[in-house]
């Protein structure tokens, strides 16, 4: 079973979880309400760069996951800057033996007047086809 775990401030990453899970075939969680998150064949993160790092609560959430829920995890989020959440989430999860894919999702959101309409439906259907593949073991 897969399972998708997200935080989104601006509703941008919540847009592209909902289409993550779509394509895993599972429901998207909010980090700050996931509870009993059990063995997850792949977890599929979801979050943006705020203020130069990961918001508080996937900070959080990550720091208390442990290698019996999941045995992988694979990154996904949206941000004005280009900037990818991938690197933080490594340094948290690979020290604990939990390995974090290469491949990642990742495109733009729109903030303030940057990105107007982003996450579009050519990104969210693109989100959607990523899962699909990751979740038939295309990584």
């Amino acid at each position: 079973m897969n399972a998708v775990i997200y935080v989104s401030k601006s509703g941008n990453t919540k847009k592209l979880a909902n289409a993550i899970a779509k394509g895993a075939g599972v429901k998207a969680q909010s980090a700050a309400n996931a509870v009993n998150l059990t063995q997850a064949e792949i977890l599929f993160i979801g979050g943006s760069i705020y203020c130069g790092r990961i918001s508080g609560v996937l900070r959080k959430f990550l720091q208390n996951l442990d290698q019996k829920q999941a045995a992988k995890v694979v990154v996904f989020g949206t941000s004005a800057s280009g900037k990818s959440i991938r690197a933080e989430v490594t340094s948290i999860l690979e020290p604990k033996g939990i390995p974090v894919a290469e491949e990642s999702f990742h495109c733009k959101g729109s903030f303030l007047c940057v990105n107007l309409g982003r996450p579009n439906a050519d990104d969210l259907a693109q989100a959607e086809d990523f899962a699909k593949r990751t979740g038939k073991g295309g990584l």
